[in-house]
């Protein structure tokens, strides 16, 4: 088993508004934290003076690309303790009937296909050191839909499937497997585009990574299949 102080973690998508809060609180703590994501973005980590994180670049969306950097991060640091799939995206607003077929696509490869090549590329050298953490991000809308929001929902409801059924394939091995669900974390980005929403309810994404951050320790070592929201009051 891996201490606090020993553990390598991998985060997909960590240069955005929500991953480099999750970013920052793994590197805090001491973990040592390889950022994934399709542009190298070393720059927003060392404005925060984080010295224990790398970049990789590499799109998430591609196997070859996937299996690549998991071996990357092997030769470098020697296991794989934590992996957060934070990468994903949003897209609503038109009903099934009229949904484009690209867009349904395209949610589904965003918020699904990349989290199911991590987490099963991750999982093999877990299992080889028998212990590990993988956290998927999945939403609100995953179990709790709202109309036009079919290609986005569906995807999150499949990223919760898929939490379900491999952390009962990697129980024996001491590897937990859970997602969070968030709403609307209060990001730049959230901001920008609902305007008039009122953001003091939205988790604040320190507030998230803080869930994250308890989900990939020991203390949580009975906690393996869960979807667990992090609404806040929004």
């Amino acid at each position: 088993m891996a201490t606090a102080q020993e553990r390598i973690v991998l985060i997909s998508g960590g240069a955005g508004g929500a991953g480099l809060a999750i970013v920052q609180i793994f590197a805090e703590q001491g973990d040592r934290v390889f950022v994934i994501d399709r542009a190298v973005a070393e720059h927003r980590v060392t404005e925060l003076g984080l010295h224990q994180v790398s970049f990789i670049a590499a799109d998430v969306f591609d196997e070859s690309q996937v299996e690549a950097t998991i071996k990357q991060v092997l030769d470098a640091a020697g296991r794989v303790d934590v992996l957060v799939n934070v990468v994903g995206g949003y897209a609503a607003g038109q009903p099934i009937h009229e949904l484009e077929t690209a867009t349904w696509e395209n949610m589904l490869e965003l918020n699904l296909r990349a989290t199911f090549l991590l987490a099963k590329h991750a999982a093999r050298p877990m299992i080889a050191q028998r212990w590990g953490r993988i956290i998927n991000f999945a939403a609100r809308a995953g179990r709790t839909t709202d109309a036009t929001t079919g290609g986005y929902a569906v995807a999150k409801a499949g990223v919760l499937a898929l939490t379900e059924v491999q952390s009962k394939e990697l129980l024996p091995y001491h590897i937990t497997v859970n997602a969070i669900l968030p709403s609307i974390i209060d990001t730049p980005a959230n901001r920008a585009s609902m305007p008039n929403a009122h953001f003091d309810r939205w988790p604040q994404p320190v507030e998230v990574a803080r869930v994250i951050r308890f989900l990939a320790s020991d203390d949580a070592v009975l906690i393996s299949g869960a979807g667990i929201p992090v609404y806040g009051q929004g």
